[in-house]
C-alpha cells in the first residue's frame, strides 16, 4: 500500500478526530476508534490508561513513532463542515492530524511488514497538553523489551508552507515549567496600611525581581523567557487583602539554567516577602517539561530521508522554539528526532497560530508526514 492510497483514509481519520475531540486523560472514545482500526488491520496492541502502544514486525532492533491524542478547551470558530461536535473542545493544536498521520503510516507499514528488519512500536499518547503529561505514563511500558533504539515524532506548524519539514539538531523546543506561588500578609483597611502587611506590594516586587533572573543570571546567548500571566488578590478598592496568588511560566533551552532559575525563585522570594512582613509559598509541582533535545545522528538521518523524498528546498534548519512539547520526556531515555510539519497552504499568506479557535491546517501536508514516518521506520 502506498501513501497516495492511504491518504483518503487518513483524511477520514483526521476529520473524525477533529469532530470528536476529548480532553487530556478523557480520550476514551478516541482510544476506542483507534483500537477499532488496529482490530480491522490485525495489528496487536496494548492499552495503557487512555493511551495505546501497538506493535509491528518482530526482533530486538526497535524503532518507535508517536502521536498525541488530546484536545484543548477552545471553542472552535473555523466553520468547517466537520467542526467539533463537543462544546468547548477543539483540536486546535493539530493532534487530530498527528493521529491520522501515524494511523496512516502504521497501515502502510503493516502492508510492508515483511520489509521490516525489526519491531516498530506505534505510540498513541494521551494528555500532551496537560501536565505532568501522558509521556510519563507511557514511557515505562515503552521501555519494556524490545526497547526502542530510536523514536520519531512530528508536530504541525502553521508558520511553514505545506509539506515543509523543519528540524534542528540538539536543543529544539524549550523546557516548559509553571510558576505557581502565593504571598500571604495581614489584610487591613487601605486607609490604614500600617495596621497590616501588604501582599500586593510584595508580589509587585517579586515580579520585578523575576525579570532580573532573565537579564542578570542568564548567559545572553541562551534563549529563555519568564512571563507572569495571572495575578489574583483582593476584591475591592479599599481593602488590602490577606493573600495574592500568582501564575506564570519559564521556558529555556538550557536545563542547567532551568533549575537555577527555580532555585533563585525559592531562595530569594522568601527574603523579599519578609521585607514586607509577608510569607512566600511555592507550589512544588512546578516541574513541567525538560528541553527537547534532538539526537545529532538521528536528526541527520531524518534530514537525509526528507531531502531524498521531498528535495532540499522542503527541508529547513529551524531556530530554537519557545514552545513546550512532552516528546522531550521520551528523548531523555531514548535517542530520537522531532520535527515540525508545515501546514500553511500555498494559496494563503498565513494561518492562525496553534491553539487559535480559527486554526484550519492544510490536510494535504499529511502526505508528507505519513511518507516521512514510513521511510524513517523502513530505513532504520
Amino acid at each position: 500500500m502506498t501513501v497516495e492510497e492511504i491518504y483518503p483514509l487518513a483524511v477520514e481519520f483526521r476529520r473524525h478526530f477533529h469532530q470528536y475531540p476529548e480532553f487530556a486523560m478523557q480520550e476514551v472514545e478516541t482510544q476506542r476508534y483507534i483500537t477499532g482500526v488496529w482490530d480491522k488491520y490485525k495489528i496487536p496492541y496494548q492499552v495503557v490508561g487512555t493511551g495505546i502502544i501497538a506493535i509491528l514486525g518482530k526482533g530486538q532492533k526497535c524503532v518507535a513513532i508517536r502521536a498525541d491524542m488530546d484536545a484543548l478547551k477552545v471553542k472552535e470558530e473555523t466553520g468547517l463542515a466537520y467542526s467539533s461536535c463537543n462544546e468547548g473542545m477543539m483540536h486546535a493544536c493539530g493532534h487530530d492530524m498527528h493521529m491520522a498521520m501515524v494511523l496512516g503510516a502504521a497501515i502502510v507499514l503493516k502492508s510492508r511488514e515483511e520489509e521490516l528488519q525489526g519491531t516498530v512500536k506505534i505510540v498513541f499518547q494521551p494528555s500532551e497538553e496537560k501536565r505532568p503529561g501522558g509521556a510519563r505514563l507511557l514511557l515505562p511500558e515503552l521501555l519494556k523489551a524490545p526497547v526502542p533504539q530510536a523514536i520519531f515524532g512530528q508536530h504541525i506548524f502553521p508558520n511553514l508552507p505545506t509539506g515543509t519539514i523543519g528540524i534542528r539538531p540538539g536543543a529544539f523546543f524549550a523546557s516548559s515549567d509553571n510558576i505557581i506561588f502565593s504571598v500571604e500578609g495581614k489584610g487591613t483597611h487601605a486607609a490604614m496600611p500600617h495596621a497590616g502587611s501588604d501582599p500586593i506590594l510584595a508580589t509587585a516586587c517579586l515580579i520585578q525581581f523575576y525579570q532580573t533572573l532573565i537579564t542578570k543570571f542568564r548567559d545572553p546567548l541562551v534563549p529563555a523567557v519568564l512571563s507572569i500571566t495571572s495575578v489574583h488578590g483582593g476584591t475591592c478598592n479599599n481593602v488590602i487583602p490577606d493573600k495574592v496568588e500568582v501564575l506564570g511560566t519559564v521556558r529555556t533551552h538550557d536545563n542547567a539554567l532551568r533549575y537555577r532559575i527555580f532555585e533563585l525563585i525559592e531562595e530569594k522570594s522568601k527574603e523579599i516577602c519578609a521585607l514586607y512582613g509577608c510569607t512566600f509559598t511555592m507550589d512544588k509541582t512546578w516541574n513541567g517539561l525538560p528541553v527537547l533535545v534532538n539526537d545529532e545522528q538521528l536528526t541527520k538521518f531524518v534530514v537525509k530521508n526528507a531531502t531524498e523524498l521531498f528535495g532540499e528546498t522542503k527541508v529547513i534548519t529551524m531556530n530554537h522554539l519557545t514552545l513546550g512539547e512532552d516528546f522531550a520526556i521520551y528523548l531523555e531515555k531514548i535517542p530520537g528526532a522531532f520535527w515540525v510539519l508545515g501546514v500553511c497552504p500555498p494559496e494563503q499568506e498565513s494561518l492562525p497560530p496553534l491553539h487559535n479557535p480559527k486554526l484550519s491546517p492544510d490536510e494535504r501536508a499529511m502526505k508528507t508526514g505519513i511518507m516521512l514516518m514510513v521511510e524513517n521506520c523502513l530505513r532504520w
